[in-house]
């Protein structure tokens, strides 16, 4: 099992803006990818990327007590570990489960490579 801690991530609502036909990403989603990647080589400076299919479980700490959606930080999360080189695509991920907890701040992510011989699916 890999686990990374992330900063807290941007609502989705702040991730992506339209100018016409162009939807490009906000200063503030671009600024969390460089953030959550200093902080991923701060914790594994040498990395293999995962191939395989995974098992993966999020458990956020609060970042203060205006009411969110926990299914709001999914994206921004697995885009980013994708854009980091964690795993080679999102739609590795076979299981996925994401919960609010004051046991973190930022954001733990675990991940469980789930390969032919263990199909086990729970952490």
């Amino acid at each position: 099992m890999i686990i990374i801690v992330l900063p807290f991530p941007p609502s989705v609502n702040r991730l992506w803006r339209a100018a016409g036909k162009r939807v490009y990403k906000t200063a503030v989603y671009r600024e969390y990818g460089d953030e959550a990647w200093r902080a991923f080589r701060l914790q594994h400076p040498t990395f293999e990327m995962i191939t395989d299919p995974v098992a993966m479980e999020i458990a956020a700490g609060r970042p203060d007590r205006r009411r969110r959606d926990i299914d709001n930080i999914n994206k921004a999360i697995l885009d980013v570990l994708e854009q980091m080189g964690v795993v080679q695509d999102d739609s590795q991920i076979h299981d996925l489960r994401s919960y609010w907890t004051d046991a973190v701040t930022g954001v733990q992510v675990m991940i469980k490579p789930l390969g032919a011989a263990d199909d086990s699916r729970t952490f």
